[in-house]
């Protein structure tokens, strides 16, 4: 019979060593987050590997100790058989009041039946109105005056607007009252002789970038023509 071991870690350090340093080489021993880490070094025991065999809880004692940390290893249980045995395929594994199944409500078919093959399924509808009797209608000839129509059909006069068209070059404001223009005095503005600055100094001022300094650069020669 087997001897069965827990492995767990409390946070505790060997000699010597750093948490920080420890913390580091448990989270890249065992791939673990910031969040593993705060629980393996809370100071409570924290369970690593459950119920292995003594090869498998010594790798682990050796691994986390060379990577600082004091594991803890305790001894669990023996492998002892259970008293549980399988039973055979097909057996019954319920107890009979455990195995009683109310029976299903088996759904009654509706009244339906099948039509014969090609029969309507839908009332026909109702048949169309006939169309209107026209026996007693013509047609006029082109341009003839309808005398059942009840409106005119002459052109509506149109009506006076009083309106008249000027005749071309008249002046449409004639009779009216028109603003007197305004003599606007230029006498202290003078041109500027081609190409003086207009700008006051403040609004002249130009952000002159420094040339880059190209003295290390060289063109290639050019590859010997084949």
């Amino acid at each position: 019979m087997d001897i069965r071991y827990d492995v767990m870690f409390a946070g505790e350090l060997l000699d010597g060593q750093d948490e920080a340093t420890v913390r580091r080489n448990l989270g890249r021993l065992f791939k673990a987050g910031d969040q593993t880490l705060d629980k393996l070094f809370s100071g409570k025991p924290q369970l690593l590997k459950r119920g292995c065999d003594a090869d498998v809880a010594r790798k682990y004692r050796e691994a986390i100790e060379s990577a600082g940390g004091k594991p803890i290893i305790r001894q669990v249980s023996q492998d002892t058989p259970s008293g549980l045995t399988l039973a055979p395929p097909g057996s019954d594994v319920l107890r009979p009041e455990e195995r009683a199944v109310k029976p299903s409500a088996v759904p009654s078919p509706p009244s339906l039946d099948v039509a014969e093959v090609g029969a309507r399924l839908a009332a026909p509808s109702a048949p169309p109105p006939p169309p209107p009797d026209t026996s007693h209608l013509t047609l006029g000839e082109v341009g003839d005056t309808i005398p059942t129509l009840e409106h005119n059909t002459a052109a509506a006069p149109i009506p006076d607007s009083g309106l008249s068209l000027a005749a071309p070059g008249s002046d449409l404001l004639e009779g009216t009252s028109r603003p007197a223009a305004r003599e606007v005095d230029v006498s202290g503005i003078s041109l500027a002789p081609p190409g003086a600055d207009v700008l006051e100094s403040q609004y002249r001022k130009r952000d002159t970038a420094a040339a880059p300094d190209t003295s290390g650069i060289s063109l290639a020669d050019p590859p010997p023509a084949k």
